[in-house]
């Protein structure tokens, strides 16, 4: 095999990339704090940085410590980090009822926009906010080969069963938390050093089989956001 080969295919090439790396990914822990529009109803949590293995447990351990409240939002700001750490926090969000948001003019790639998708509100409905000018963000992934090795069959086997292993992780966590299984395109948009930023338009996906678009929730009179609910991302 020459160096560089891309796992293609839908399913595929898009997961491969949990097995492998596919982005450089931002430095720095992330930080658990309390959002300004924390309120007398509303436990309001920024979590701001790279996500790594054990952030969904130190999420948990701040919001035990945190007065009683109705609702629960968390605003996700991070370039990405740790993609099954991402699914741990999406599985996190949706088993305790919590609301995410990715407010104006901050990002949610990667790790990030899994676990994005598993917010949902007191009622227990899909609740996942995107300002119109905020970034949730998917990839592609590579797998990169040594040019100097010979690759048996058997490697390309391996290969093989690894991405659709994956393939079946990912697949169980959007089933899990009621994201369409299609969002595995949107990952393949963009290449695996690019970031593909979900648009306004794709984030309003139909609602019922007449193939409708449209916002269910507004945040503002004057910011747009899309409110992704029902069989949406």
């Amino acid at each position: 095999m020459r160096s560089g080969l891309l796992l293609r295919g839908v399913l595929g090439a898009a997961i491969a990339g949990l097995a492998f790396a596919a982005l450089a990914q931002p430095a720095g822990a992330l930080e658990i704090s309390k959002h300004a529009k924390d309120n007398a109803e509303t436990n309001a949590i920024q979590l701001k940085g790279r996500i790594d293995d054990g952030d969904t447990y130190e999420l948990q351990v701040y919001i035990a410590g945190l007065a009683k409240k109705p609702n629960v939002v968390v605003y996700l700001n991070s370039a990405g980090g740790n993609l099954r750490e991402g699914m741990r926090l999406g599985r996190f969000f949706f088993q305790n009822k919590i609301e995410t948001v990715v407010e104006s003019k901050t990002q949610c790639a990667s790790a990030c926009a899994l676990a994005f998708l598993g917010g949902r509100d007191e009622s227990g409905k899909p609740r996942r906010t995107k300002a119109s000018t905020g970034g949730v963000g998917f990839h592609s992934f590579t797998r990169e080969f040594d040019k100097d090795k010979n690759y048996s069959s058997d490697d390309l086997k391996t290969v093989v069963q690894m991405t659709q292993n994956q393939v079946a992780v990912v697949a169980e966590y959007l089933k899990a938390v009621n994201a369409d299984l299609d969002l595995l395109r949107v990952m393949l948009r963009a290449a695996a050093n690019e970031m593909n930023y979900l648009s306004n338009d794709d984030a309003l996906v139909p609602t019922s089989g007449s193939g409708t678009r449209s916002a269910t929730r507004w945040s503002s009179p004057t910011t747009w956001s899309a409110s992704l609910t029902g069989p949406r991302l």
